[in-house]
C-alpha cells in the first residue's frame, strides 16, 4: 500500500511538473494568438521565455548538443554523411523503380507537341524541383513585406487587417495568408512578367500565379523582430517535431538538417543553442549571440499536417526599405531566414 502511495505521489509530482513547464513557456498566452480551423485553438506552438532560457542560453554553442552526444546539425547535404548502409538499399530500389517506370513505358503519352516518354517525364520531374521548387517565391513575399506595410499586416493579421485594403477582403480568416501571397504574386506577374523571373528561372517569369498549396493555402505568417503591441523582441523559429511539415512552395524542399533527428529535437529544447551552432558555421557568432540578448521571447513553432509556419526575418538595417530596392532586397533572403534558424 506504501509503494501505491509514493507511486501516485509520484506521478503527480511529475504532472505538476509538466504544467509548472507549460506555464513558464508561455504555451497558454502563445496559443491565443492563434487560431485553427474553425475558430478553435488548435496550433502547436512553444514559447519559451528569456527567463525560463536563461539557463540554456549557450554561450557556446556545443553544450546543446550535449543531450544527443554531440551529434551537430548539417546545414550542407555533402556534409552529412550517414553510414552508406542506410542508404545504399534505399538508393538501389530508388533506381530500380525509375528503370522499371522506363522499361515499361508506364508514363508515355502522346502530347500536343508529340510522343513522351517516361524518361522525358522523369528528367521533367528532376528538372521541375531543380529549378522551379525553391525558396524563390518566399524570397519575394518576405522583400514585399518589408517594403509594404499593409502587405506584412495582412499576413500576420489575415482575420483582422488593420488596413481598409485587405480589411473588407471577402476571403480573410485564420488561412487568408495564402490569398493575400497569390494575389500579389499575380498582380506583380501581370504588372511586369519580367519583374519576378528573378524568383521564378524559367523563362517569362510567372506566367500564371504560383501555387503555393496545398500545403501552402495552410500556412501561418510569423515575424522576427519588435512587436509594438507586446513591446518586446520576439524571435520566431520554425520546427517538424514529427517529421518535417514544411511549405515547399514557398521555401523549397526541405533541407537535410531540418528532417534531422538534432534538428528537431534541439529545436524545441536549446533553439538558441541552434542559432549559435548556424552562426559558427556562417562565420557571424557575435552577431547572433548579441542578437539573442535583446530577444525577450524565443517562439518555436511545430508545424504539422494541418498548418505549416512562415517566418519574415528581420530586414538588413543598412538597405533602404523602399519598392525600388525590392527586388535586391528579395535576392538578401534566405532559406535559413525563413526557417529562423539564423540573421538576414
Amino acid at each position: 500500500m506504501t509503494k501505491q502511495q509514493d507511486d501516485l505521489d509520484a506521478e503527480a509530482t511529475t504532472v505538476e511538473s509538466r504544467r509548472n513547464f507549460l506555464k513558464s513557456a508561455g504555451v497558454a498566452g502563445l496559443a491565443a494568438s492563434t487560431t485553427g480551423v474553425g475558430g478553435v485553438v488548435g496550433v502547436a506552438a512553444l514559447g519559451v521565455s528569456a527567463e525560463a532560457e536563461a539557463a540554456q542560453a549557450c554561450g557556446d554553442a556545443d553544450e546543446a548538443r550535449a543531450d544527443l552526444g554531440g551529434a551537430p546539425i548539417f546545414d550542407d547535404a555533402t556534409a552529412f554523411s550517414p553510414p552508406t548502409t542506410l542508404l545504399s538499399p534505399l538508393a538501389k530500389r530508388a533506381d530500380a523503380l525509375k528503370q522499371l517506370v522506363i522499361d515499361k513505358q508506364i508514363m508515355d503519352f502522346d502530347g500536343p507537341n508529340g510522343h513522351v516518354t517516361s524518361q522525358q517525364v522523369i528528367e521533367g520531374f528532376i528538372q521541375y524541383y531543380h529549378e522551379q521548387v525553391g525558396p524563390y517565391i518566399g524570397k519575394a513575399v518576405v522583400a514585399h513585406a518589408w517594403v509594404d506595410a499593409h502587405f506584412k499586416d495582412a499576413l500576420l493579421n489575415p482575420e483582422n487587417p488593420t488596413y481598409e485594403r485587405y480589411k473588407s477582403h471577402p476571403q480573410r480568416g485564420p488561412f487568408a495568408a495564402a490569398v493575400f501571397i497569390g494575389e500579389f504574386l499575380k498582380a506583380a506577374s501581370e504588372a511586369n512578367p519580367s519583374r519576378l523571373s528573378f524568383i521564378w528561372p524559367p523563362a517569362g517569369g510567372l506566367q500564371n500565379t504560383p501555387p503555393i498549396g496545398p500545403e501552402g493555402n495552410y500556412v501561418r505568417v510569423v515575424a522576427n523582430g519588435f512587436e509594438t503591441k507586446t513591446g518586446q523582441t520576439v524571435h520566431n523559429m520554425v520546427s517538424c517535431t514529427l517529421c518535417s511539415c514544411y511549405p515547399q512552395a514557398l521555401l523549397g524542399v526541405q533541407p537535410v538538417w531540418y528532417k534531422s533527428r538534432q534538428y528537431r529535437a534541439r529545436s524545441v529544447s536549446a533553439p538558441r543553442g541552434v542559432m549559435l551552432e548556424f552562426a559558427e558555421s556562417k562565420g557571424n557568432l557575435a552577431e547572433v549571440q548579441a542578437y539573442l540578448n535583446t530577444v525577450t521571447e524565443l517562439r518555436v513553432w511545430d508545424s504539422n499536417s494541418e498548418v505549416r509556419f512562415f517566418v519574415i526575418p528581420e530586414p538588413p538595417k543598412n538597405e533602404p526599405l523602399t519598392y525600388d530596392n525590392e527586388m535586391h532586397l528579395a535576392t538578401l533572403v534566405t532559406r535559413n531566414g525563413m526557417i529562423g534558424t539564423e540573421l538576414i
